[in-house]
């Protein structure tokens, strides 16, 4: 029996969906939340109630669960939740016996970051959106024209879309740069710094992509798929088209080489005038992996087979496959 956990399971409904279609009878998917009534709970063979990330019992509550279950493989579904797990990891796989499908902590420093995302990518020869740490950055940046309105405020760290804001002058920038730090000190957010905790990037105007990067238990690349996006819904990929890898090869080689990982590696790239510009990193299975896995390239049953040590066949998906995601409802358990 092979066992695999998702933690923060959140509405990943579809994701432990996956995971049993490629267990079948030969394992078991447990998940884990801080409220039961989680969509994906719901997918799942066995639901467990854990505090939430921060409480200092989390941790201890997430072994528990892990020693209780027999639980082989561990993959985790909140940005939040992965530092805690990556900081850890080693000592959690030595007390556990599981594998945790987090990033090293120089990975996760580097696609936490926003600023360090920008600073790395630039490092490795990937084109990036110029990204400023001050106003006073941007503004001489707007001087000397290697920008131009509209700039967007954002949190340094996190993924959501708590204090973002567009600007397209020199009063809403300024506006907007303390908006968004007050907003920031205000969320969840504020755990992961409170100086220089907001970033402005000029905007690049043209078609979004998503791409998938696989990486193995020992941190060898696998394969990687590429969706253009084409509507976005709550800051997830709503619709979407599988592209052809070809244009994305030379800097995907460039990432899975100084980016060591396990597990999946969900990328965002924006196009202009011919060139691609690497957004940010998310090292875990973000909202666009069902478009990669309906098209073929089924991310979830190469790395059970890889942890099993089993050999995998020719990577590959179908290019030109157009998939939406459309809302249903799941029967959930309630107190009232």
């Amino acid at each position: 029996m092979l066992n695999v956990l998702l933690t923060c399971a959140g509405r990943r409904h579809y994701l432990a969906t996956y995971f049993k279609q490629a267990l079948g009878q030969s394992g078991r998917v447990v998940g884990t939340d801080m409220d039961l009534s989680a969509p994906a709970l719901q997918a799942c063979d066995v639901a467990h109630q854990v505090p939430e990330v921060f409480d200092p019992g989390y941790l201890d509550a997430l072994k528990k669960v892990i020693m209780e279950e027999n639980i082989h493989l561990v993959f985790s579904l909140n940005d939040l939740e992965i530092g805690l797990l990556a900081e850890s990891r080693t000592a959690l796989e030595q007390e556990t016996g599981a594998m945790f499908y987090v990033p090293p902590v120089p990975t996760l420093e580097v696609c936490a970051d926003k600023w360090r995302t920008f600073e790395f990518v630039r490092e490795i020869g990937v084109a990036a959106p110029e990204t400023f740490l001050t106003v006073a950055g941007a503004l001489d940046a707007l001087e000397l024209g290697r920008v131009q309105f509209p700039l967007i405020v954002k949190p340094r760290w996190g993924s959501a879309s708590i204090g973002l804001y567009v600007v397209e002058t020199r009063g809403d920038l300024e506006t907007g740069f303390e908006a968004c730090r007050k907003a920031v000190a205000k969320s969840a957010l504020s755990s992961l710094g409170a100086e220089e905790s907001v970033i402005i990037q000029e905007v690049i105007q043209g078609p979004e992509y998503g791409v998938d990067i696989l990486y193995g238990q020992q941190g060898s690349f696998i394969g990687f798929t590429v969706k253009r996006k084409l509507a976005m819904r709550a800051g997830e990929t709503d619709k979407a088209v599988t592209v052809a890898p070809e244009p994305f090869e030379e800097m995907v080689s460039k990432i899975a080489k100084a980016l060591p990982h396990r597990g999946n590696m969900d990328c965002d790239f924006l196009e202009r005038d011919g060139k691609f510009y690497l957004l940010e990193f998310n090292p875990r299975f973000g909202g666009g992996y069902p478009f990669t896995h309906l098209a073929g390239a089924n991310h979830v049953q190469m790395l059970l087979d890889d942890f099993q040590g089993k050999a995998l066949g020719e990577y590959g998906y179908a290019v030109g496959k157009g998939f939406a995601k459309c809302d249903t409802l799941v029967e959930v358990p309630v107190s009232l």
